[in-house]
């Protein structure tokens, strides 16, 4: 395809590019239009109404009438997960406190947002799914378990007499971000009552958002944010260390959290200098272990990418990955 228009906030032409040098790989419709529809219900509306014939994140309630009325649904696992970062550099962050990361990660009931989600997405205890071969054995293998998660909080001197409180910085749509605002809300309930955590937020939007992980700790464009909700491929060893290295530190780099494992480092190191495939995999495995055992990240889900289509859209196949195929796509008349 070319880009043949562009509107900003409005919508994207794409012709199909017959000059294209692989001739089996030409698309196989004239012109693809993308409109962006930031919020669910509207998308839903317009693919009801035949304004458009596929949409992104489908609400999660709307699934079952648009099945029935033939639309088709495609769902499928692939490497993203959906988080919170920690800002621990931060003055006064109370994410300093390992006890209090992990915490958090106990005291979230991932299989009730799962199912707010209608299916739509899978619990995450890690950046890598917990049936990836490289997830390790980490020592931690968070579930939701309050008391465990009040228990951390409270050695780490945070109690119902002195709750622990922040701000997380969260967008209203975004790349990736699935459904943010009834997810955030679902979750800001859940701390409070499972733990008594206190969680206000900041909604801006998705490139604001994206622009302030790459703020340093203290940085006054974060409005005292000690968390941020990105969401993110988990792909391979170097989106890893894109997110993870203490090498990256913002603002140099990606490193939002300002996080320093050195047993990270090391496996990080290994897998970027080892060329025997069973080393790589160990310190990969080690790499990770470190992720859940000393997390950086509140871990929520993973994304089952949803999509809805109207019954014309044939030849669709869904990747797993970030990244989808339009070639094969057709429209029957």
């Amino acid at each position: 395809f070319r880009i043949t228009k562009i509107v900003p906030r409005q919508e994207a032409n794409l012709a199909r590019f017959d000059g294209y040098w692989d001739a089996g790989r030409k698309a196989k419709v004239d012109n693809v239009v993308l409109m962006p529809i930031p919020e669910a219900n509207s998308r839903l509306a317009a693919l009801r109404s035949g304004q458009v014939d596929w949409i992104e994140v489908p609400p999660p309630d709307g699934l079952a009438s648009l099945k029935s009325a033939g639309f088709t649904i495609t769902t499928g696992s692939y490497p993203h997960v959906w988080p919170w970062f920690y800002n621990i550099g931060a003055t006064n962050s109370p994410f300093k406190d390992v006890k209090v990361r992990q915490a958090l990660n106990y005291c979230i009931d991932r299989d009730g947002l799962v199912s707010l989600l209608n299916g739509t997405a899978e619990p995450s205890v890690g950046w890598l799914k917990s049936s990836d071969p490289d997830f390790g054995s980490p020592a931690n293998r968070y579930k939701y378990d309050a008391a465990k998660g009040k228990a951390l909080l409270a050695e780490a001197g945070f109690t119902a007499a002195k709750p622990l409180t922040f701000k997380a910085m969260i967008s209203n749509s975004g790349s990736g971000q699935m459904l943010p605002l009834p997810m955030n809300e679902f979750l800001q309930q859940n701390l409070k009552e499972a733990c008594g955590v206190n969680v206000e937020f900041n909604v801006t939007e998705w490139q604001v958002l994206l622009t302030a992980a790459r703020a340093t700790p203290d940085a006054p464009n974060l409005q005292g944010a000690m968390v941020l909700n990105i969401s993110s491929p988990s792909s391979d060893a170097g989106v890893m260390a894109r997110y993870f290295s203490s090498a990256n530190f913002s603002p140099n780099g990606f490193t939002f959290e300002q996080w320093k494992d050195d047993e990270f480092d090391d496996a990080l190191k290994t897998i970027s200098e080892a060329t025997d495939p069973k080393v790589i995999s160990a310190a990969y495995r080690k790499a990770h272990e470190r992720l859940v055992d000393n997390p950086p990240w509140l871990f929520i889900v993973h994304d089952l990418n949803p999509r809805a289509m109207s019954p014309k859209v044939k030849g669709f196949v869904q990747a797993q990955s970030w990244f989808q195929d339009l070639t094969p796509v057709e429209m029957a008349k």
